[in-house]
């Protein structure tokens, strides 16, 4: 069943996201194009100018506008199909809530992760544009290779091993911003009869300055004390340990989002009224 939660929930989302994704492609070239004008030596007329710089602003406003569209689009999907009058047929389906919230939960963080991905991409589009005669030469691919070639002299397999550490640390960054949301919607709807989105928007905000605070205190002390201690380490021992607290960090990471999904859950089974 999960299978075809999964299918329905992709294709409600990729009916209006890849029409953006696409948008913000173009959009890449033209900003690009804008910027080439501004690094050309060449002398172009005061309008030309002009119109770069609206096409710059209209580039990046569309890369901005795309991923508040991604969020918009998720989250207003699981609002109503869990707390609107959709959800009286959503929960009577012959499915298990934990299937109905796995669901929303993968789609909604393979989506943000596309985004990511497309914003990216539509960033490297603009820059092989505007900096084509610096990008597509022998000697910056060269330079390229061996800049990747010290970096994994310095760090050997330890620097493989960060990479794929950055990598699901993003991942599990994009899950618990995704069930944090989640989570902020479902107390909105729970405890509020009437205007349950701007309840939820105002739990949201109040919710994530706490944690905001909470991940700078962790930022100025923890953080910055572990790396004083990491200087003071041996050299033979700096890349091990850095894995080490990277692999602390993904850990503290999966706890705190292993803790949202059960709290989200158990608001969805044991709180949630339909009646």
């Amino acid at each position: 069943m999960l299978k075809k939660l999964l299918r329905y929930d992709f294709k409600s989302v990729l009916r209006y996201w890849w029409i953006a994704a696409v948008s913000t492609l173009g959009l890449a070239v033209i900003g690009g194009w804008s910027l080439s004008i501004f690094e050309n030596q060449k002398e172009f007329p005061e309008m030309l100018y002009v119109v770069a710089t609206l096409a710059a602003i209209v580039a990046v406003l569309g890369g901005i506008a795309f991923a508040i569209m991604t969020v918009i689009l998720l989250f207003s999907r699981f609002y109503k199909n869990f707390f609107t009058d959709e959800g009286y047929l959503t929960f009577t389906l012959p499915v298990k809530r934990s299937s109905l919230l796995n669901s929303k939960l993968l789609v909604s963080v393979m989506a943000v992760l596309a985004t990511g991905f497309v914003i990216i991409v539509d960033i490297l589009i603009a820059c092989c544009i505007a900096f084509y005669e610096e990008i597509f030469t022998i000697e910056f691919w060269k330079a390229l290779g061996v800049a990747i070639e010290e970096f994994f002299e310095m760090y050997d397999i330890y620097g493989v091993i960060m990479i794929l550490e950055y990598i699901i640390s993003a991942v599990l960054t994009v899950a618990i911003s995704v069930l944090f949301a989640m989570c902020c919607i479902t107390i909105a709807s729970i405890i509020a009869k009437k205007a349950k989105v701007i309840t939820a928007i105002v739990i949201y905000y109040l919710a994530n300055s706490t944690v905001v605070f909470g991940m700078v205190m962790y930022n100025l002390f923890a953080v910055g004390t572990l790396y004083d201690w990491l200087d003071n380490v041996p050299r033979y021992y700096e890349n091990p340990t850095a894995v080490l607290i990277s692999l602390c960090t993904i850990l503290f990471k999966g706890i705190f989002c292993a803790t949202l999904y059960a709290f989200q859950y158990w608001m969805l089974d044991k709180k949630l009224n339909l009646s």
